[in-house]
């Protein structure tokens, strides 16, 4: 098999460091070959805290992709998370040089390669252009202008950015584990790639990432990105909230989470739950409804945020398509039901699609991101990402553009 025809997605959690390695001969269908994971160890909040916890995870995730894939693995597309991403929108315009007035690929990667030109603060990056809409001349709400002909082409995008400082680290993280990285993707936008469907995104539609340490927010009308944000709260704090509630450790509560947990208290039985104690002491005892009472809040108020982000959008009542939750958080259970409470529409948990494989993990949404960040590596879809085998203050915000085709 050909180095080109593989892929591999490295997804950087707080509470698990993912690798997916995907043969993407079959570009409709590519298939998981191998799949790797470790604990997430020098992560904090989607950044990096400590460098050398942070790669020695990184190398565990990818050696067990590498035997599982039975393949040698040396370049990876990264996920980027964490409070320092932000979405904000702009626009580009060039005169058509071309005789006939014809605008061609080249024309679009101009104008989008415009859009990118604003005055960022100091220590932003851009990572990720995301086309909404082209013009031409005085046509306007174009989708796909190649073909056309005009004197001028507009464009209208959606730029996630970042912190400088936070991609570099996690590029040195990754390049410190013996790898290059080739691509770098928002998490919550690759985990979009994976789980929601065209329709969904043409109709309008909001994803929610729930990670260990963030949950991350893209929301989709007619076909395209219209906001982006990542908040700093995520699963690990209903893992605090049932440590300090119940007075286990981290470890105890996440596995009480894990094995009986859930995110609405009304729907669970008042069954007996062992409690593990700690210092000698003999463990003790609670119920599921108690366990719930507990984690219900907290997963309430990481929703509610979300919907204050979009609330401050022009697109809030605009998703009927619903909300498509992902990451380790969706698989609580019951999940689905508060966010259809609190957004008033649908809700569904996004599992990973567009990808064959014979893994349990893409029927996962915590696989979710991984699975899209391998994806977002072979898209053609006039996305414009961040690509880089050095940090970013060696390269100076180098973000090469490449469009083969569009929306």
């Amino acid at each position: 098999m050909r180095r080109s025809e593989i892929v591999v997605g490295l997804d950087l959690g707080s509470s698990r460091i993912k690798a997916v390695v995907a043969d993407v001969r079959d570009r409709e269908l590519p298939e998981i070959l191998g799949l790797g994971q470790s604990k997430s160890d020098g992560i904090e909040a989607g950044v990096i805290v400590n460098m050398e916890r942070a790669a020695s995870s990184i190398r565990e995730a990818v050696t067990a992709a590498e035997e599982s894939a039975d393949v040698e693995i040396g370049r990876v597309a990264v996920s980027v998370d964490g409070e320092h991403i932000k979405g904000i929108d702009s626009r580009g315009v060039i005169a058509v040089s071309r005789s006939g007035g014809e605008i061609t690929r080249s024309e679009v990667a101009t104008v989008l390669d415009a859009a990118k030109t604003l005055a960022l603060p100091v220590g932003r990056a851009i990572i990720e252009v995301l086309p909404q809409e082209f013009f031409v001349d005085a046509q306007r709400g174009i989708r796909d202008p190649i073909g056309m002909s005009g004197v001028r082409l507009g464009s209208k995008v959606h730029i996630v950015t970042a912190s400088k400082q936070a991609v570099d680290n996690v590029t040195r993280a990754v390049r410190r584990a013996g790898l290059r990285v080739s691509d770098v993707a928002f998490k919550a936008l690759a985990s979009g790639r994976a789980s929601v469907s065209e329709d969904e995104k043409e109709l309008g539609v909001l994803l929610v990432n729930l990670g260990g340490g963030t949950t991350g927010l893209v929301l989709y009308h007619s076909g395209a990105v219209r906001h982006t944000a990542s908040i700093g709260w995520g699963a690990a704090s209903v893992t605090n909230d049932i440590a300090v509630g119940l007075r286990v450790p981290l470890t105890k509560a996440e596995q009480l989470k894990i094995e009986n947990g859930c995110g609405r208290a009304a729907t669970v039985d008042d069954s007996p739950v062992e409690i593990p104690s700690v210092g000698g002491r003999p463990p003790r005892e609670t119920s599921r409804q108690m366990l719930a009472a507990i984690i219900e809040p907290r997963i309430r108020e990481i929703l509610e945020l979300v919907m204050n982000e979009v609330r401050s959008t022009d697109y809030w009542g605009r998703i009927p398509a619903g909300v498509v939750l992902t990451g380790g958080g969706a698989r609580l259970p019951g999940i689905a039901d508060i966010a259809e409470e609190i957004f008033g529409v649908p809700a569904r948990i996004g599992l990973p699609g567009r990808v064959s494989g014979r893994f349990d993990a893409i029927s996962d949404p915590a696989f979710a991101a991984v699975v899209g960040v391998a994806l977002a590596s072979m898209e053609t879809n006039g996305v414009s990402r961040m690509k880089t085998d050095t940090p970013l203050t060696e390269t100076v915000q180098r973000v090469r553009q490449w469009v083969d085709s569009l929306l």
